[in-house]
């Protein structure tokens, strides 16, 4: 009787338990939806309090005045030019084009509509003057973003991401081809509006193998002191894996072949470590995540179908095949290894105020999730730090800094054409350095080769990130 009162209370647990998650993950799901459509351009609520309520100011971390209105239903922008342009994606835009800038994504804040007891618009008539909502103060910094803008080649596609891994903090942002959120009657192609940094969902190519790498440390015992060997071209389950020009790399390391890149290499690797492990090791590091998270609106990344064949999982070790991450994303990756293993949730608000000054909130650092142990990541690190070194990421090293560059380069295909320029990546971080706690993605869209094209930008951004001393 005892036995059947135990597995009774045991039973109830568990219901109790699953019922908490449903109803957690529901009111999490539902919150996130209805914050998208408050502030959707086609809320008439919003339409109507943009019609008696003077809106907030958008700021950057510097305290710079990017977006501020001087009476209802006025908007005004920075005069220099270069920076609204390289901030559209992140400022947004008043007709309701661009999904995931400030201006659409929290429209209510700046609008003061989410001050539920009406206590400070009452205050505000009392005083006789407008409604008027909330200031934000971003992380991004206008400047940074400016100057990563300008590293890019003339009229090309692409995107930038710089985060302080330790917090979470969106420090630059940039994604290309940009608007003018001062002159939405300029003509651009829709594209424009869609944010590359946390929208556009390319395959990562090689720097995906950081994936792969950590997930053949934690499930191949002995591989780092196991030798591999390349002659530049593997068939195998139906798919011929080449390493790039061609290159035979011959008897080599796990070290080298990372820091070399070697594709046939990590797709044996992938096939040696499994489809359920591999895609254990991606989901992780946030593969397959509905990202759910306050500030930003991040597109899932994706990896590893339910059914997988032999041929996507060795595709899928050196970041080709079904394949997907946003740039934002594989900055994250890189921070959290540079991090000990620890995902921190990305921020873009430092800090919500009123008028006089007061503050509504401030930014929190969040953990997001553990992708691996310290030990591993310290690993990974090394590997990286490495590929900087003497690899294929050498043109990411900063002149004149004393500090451990660490990173990978990526050259992914988008077709099947051979002759097709590849996407440039470069995705990697500044290890150790408590002051500068930087990770970093870049992508140059049909670059070419990664180490070319992308690893010079990250080494300039770094740099130009270093001196402004961002936080």
């Amino acid at each position: 009787m005892k036995q059947t009162r135990r597995l009774i209370r045991l039973f109830s647990l568990a219901l109790c338990a699953v019922a908490v998650l449903v109803a957690v993950t529901y009111v999490t799901m539902v919150r996130t939806n209805s914050d998208r459509w408050l502030n959707s351009a086609q809320n008439v609520r919003l339409q109507e309090a943009r019609k008696n309520t003077r809106q907030g100011t958008v700021y950057d971390s510097a305290m710079t005045r990017l977006a501020w209105s001087d009476a209802v239903g006025e908007r005004s922008y920075i005069d220099d030019k270069s920076v609204r342009l390289a901030m559209s994606h992140t400022i947004g835009d008043q007709k309701g084009m661009s999904e995931t800038g400030v201006e659409n994504r929290h429209a209510t804040t700046l609008l003061g509509l989410n001050d539920i007891t009406g206590r400070d618009k009452t205050i505000q008539r009392l005083m006789g003057g407008d409604p008027v909502g909330y200031d934000i103060v971003l992380t991004v910094n206008a400047e940074m973003c400016a100057y990563a803008a300008s590293l890019f080649p003339t009229g090309s596609r692409g995107a930038l991401a710089i985060i302080n891994y330790k917090t979470g903090a969106v420090l630059a942002k940039v994604s290309l081809p940009a608007f003018d959120p001062a002159d939405m009657s300029a003509y651009v192609e829709d594209t424009s509006y869609y944010d590359r940094v946390l929208q556009y969902r390319y395959a990562p190519g090689s720097t995906f193998k950081i994936v792969t790498l950590t997930s053949a440390l934690e499930n191949i015992p002995g591989v780092a002191s196991k030798t591999f060997s390349c002659e530049s071209v593997w068939s195998f389950a139906g798919s011929t894996i080449r390493c790039a020009g061609g290159k035979a790399h011959g008897s080599i390391n796990l070290n080298k072949a990372f820091s070399e890149s070697c594709n046939v290499t990590f797709a044996k690797l992938a096939y040696e470590i499994g489809a359920s492990n591999l895609k254990t090791t991606a989901e992780n590091f946030a593969f397959n995540d509905n990202f759910l998270f306050e500030d930003i609106v991040l597109y899932p990344s994706g990896c590893l179908s339910v059914s997988q064949s032999v041929s996507e999982v060795i595709q899928t070790g050196f970041g080709q095949g079904t394949t997907q991450a946003t740039p934002l994303h594989m900055a994250m990756i890189a921070g959290a290894i540079a991090n000990g293993g620890e995902m921190m949730e990305p921020r873009l608000i430092r800090e919500v105020r009123r008028q006089n000054g007061g503050s509504v909130s401030h930014m929190t650092p969040r953990l997001y999730k553990r992708v691996t142990d310290a030990d591993t990541a310290r690993e990974v690190a090394y590997y990286m730090y490495q590929a900087v070194q003497s690899g294929t990421g050498t043109a990411a090293r900063i002149s004149g800094y004393s500090g451990r560059v660490c990173g990978k380069t990526g050259s992914a295909e988008t077709t099947n054409d051979k002759e097709a320029a590849t996407n440039a990546w470069y995705v990697g971080f500044l290890y150790g350095d408590e002051e500068h706690p930087y990770a970093i993605a870049v992508i140059v869209e049909q670059g070419g080769s990664g180490g070319s094209a992308a690893a010079p930008i990250a080494s300039k951004a770094l740099k130009k990130a270093i001196e402004l001393n961002l936080y």
